[in-house]
């Protein structure tokens, strides 16, 4: 019995794991190289030669916070060469999604 249910225990780990791997967030740490309406683009430093830096989708959904208050788009004014920091989620399956962009002081 204790080899089935430790049989059982480590395939309960190993789905877990997986699952986490597969749909996860991430933190994306750098300056703003370019900001839309639906987008926001992010250098980060670790482009490779004649890459343009990413772009992140923004949706209504899209948490945006400045001195850790919580505040629209519009009302962000964000600007080219800010430090910003841009939480994202790539879910297992869809497009990738933006949970929060945090911006400091102005």
């Amino acid at each position: 019995m204790s080899t089935k249910r430790n049989i059982a225990l480590a395939l309960a780990i190993v789905f877990a794991v997986g699952l986490h791997a597969i749909a996860h967030e991430m933190t994306v740490l750098g300056t703003v190289s370019g900001i839309e309406a639906a987008r926001i683009q992010v250098k980060t430093g670790k482009e490779k030669t004649g890459v343009a830096p990413t772009w992140y989708p923004i949706d209504e959904k899209t948490k945006i916070t400045r001195d850790s208050k919580v505040i629209k788009l519009e009302d962000a004014k964000i600007k080219v060469n800010e430090r910003v920091v841009v939480l994202v989620d790539h879910p297992d399956k869809g497009p990738m999604k933006t949970k929060e962009i945090r911006l400091g002081t102005q």
